[in-house]
C-alpha cells in the first residue's frame, strides 16, 4: 500500500522560491538597512510570536549567523510546545490577543539611531504582532520597520486588532516601512487531501517562507557589508575544527551591542 502514496509537499517549495525571487529588489533594500544598523554598532531587533520564533532562532544564535541581531521573544508569546497546563496553547493564545504588551516590551529596549525593528508573524493578523508594529511606529516614526508575513492573509483577512489594521497596512503606511511576503497562501495549509476516511488539510508553509527570507537577508547583508569594506563577525560551524576564537569574538561583539539595547546614552527618544 505504501507504494500508492504520492508525495507532493516538496513542490510547494517552488512557490516560496519564486515568490521570494520576485522580491529580490526589496530584499536588497532591507539588507542595506540591516547593514546600516550593523555598521553603526547597533542592532536589528527581531520580534516574533508563536511558531514564528523559528525565524528568529535562525538568526540568533546559529552557525553562519552575523552579530547585530537581537531577539525580542517573550516566553508567554512563544512557548507553545507544552500544549496543555500553565504554558498551554489556550493560555498562550489568550496572551497573544492582549493589547498593550508591546508597550511594556518596548519599554525594555533602547533603540539606536540606525536600529531596525523586524516583526515576523505567519498571518500578519495576530493581535500581538500588529500591536508591536503600531506601538513601534508611534514611538519611533523615523526608524525603519520591516514586516515579514503573508501578504495574502494580511491584506484579505478581517483584522483582529482594535485599530482595524493588519500588519501589512501598518508597515506599508509607515514612513520607513517595508513589507516582505512569506509566500504563504491564505490559511497556510498547502496540502488538501480527501482520504478514504476523512478530509484533511496539512503542511503549513509559513515557517519555510520566513526562514528562507531571513537567510536570504543574511546572505545579502554580509555581501553588502563586504562591499562597504567592513570585516564583520560571522559564526563558524561550531562542530568542525577549533572555533573557540571565532566563538569568543562573536559573543564579545554581540555583548557590546546588547549592552546598548539595555542602556544606550545616545538612544533615540520615543515619541509619547
Amino acid at each position: 500500500m505504501i507504494n500508492e502514496l504520492k508525495l507532493t509537499f516538496p513542490y510547494q517549495l517552488d512557490r516560496v522560491k519564486e515568490g521570494i525571487l520576485k522580491q529580490e529588489s526589496k530584499l536588497k533594500e532591507v539588507a542595506g538597512i540591516y547593514a546600516d544598523a550593523v555598521e553603526s554598532g547597533g542592532l536589528v531587533h527581531i520580534y516574533a510570536n508563536g511558531h514564528s520564533r523559528i525565524a528568529v532562532e535562525e538568526l540568533v544564535i546559529r552557525m553562519g549567523a552575523l552579530t547585530g541581531f537581537h531577539p525580542l521573544l517573550s516566553a508567554g508569546l512563544t512557548t507553545f510546545t507544552d500544549v496543555i497546563g500553565m504554558n498551554g496553547i489556550r493560555v498562550n493564545q489568550h496572551v497573544e490577543k492582549y493589547e498593550g504588551m508591546a508597550a511594556a516590551m518596548l519599554d525594555e529596549v533602547c533603540f539606536g539611531s540606525k536600529d531596525v525593528l523586524v516583526v515576523v508573524t505567519a498571518t500578519g493578523t495576530t493581535t500581538a504582532a500588529v500591536d508591536m508594529a503600531i506601538e513601534f511606529v508611534k514611538r519611533y516614526p523615523r526608524l525603519s520597520i520591516v514586516g515579514i508575513a503573508s501578504e495574502a492573509q494580511s491584506t484579505q483577512a478581517l483584522p483582529k486588532h482594535s485599530s482595524g489594521k493588519n500588519l501589512y497596512e501598518v508597515v506599508v503606511n509607515a514612513d520607513r516601512g517595508i513589507f516582505i511576503d512569506n509566500c504563504m497562501p491564505i490559511g497556510d495549509l498547502t496540502i488538501d487531501f480527501n482520504g478514504e476516511h476523512g478530509h484533511y488539510q496539512v503542511c503549513p508553509l509559513s515557517s519555510v517562507g520566513a526562514i528562507t527570507i531571513v537567510q536570504s537577508l543574511n546572505e545579502l547583508t554580509i555581501k553588502e557589508l563586504d562591499r562597504r569594506g567592513i570585516v564583520h563577525h560571522v559564526l563558524r560551524n561550531m562542530h568542525l575544527d577549533k572555533t573557540e576564537d571565532n566563538y569568543n569574538e562573536w559573543i564579545k561583539d554581540q555583548g557590546q551591542r546588547y549592552a546598548l539595547s539595555i542602556y544606550n546614552p545616545d538612544a533615540v527618544q520615543p515619541v509619547r
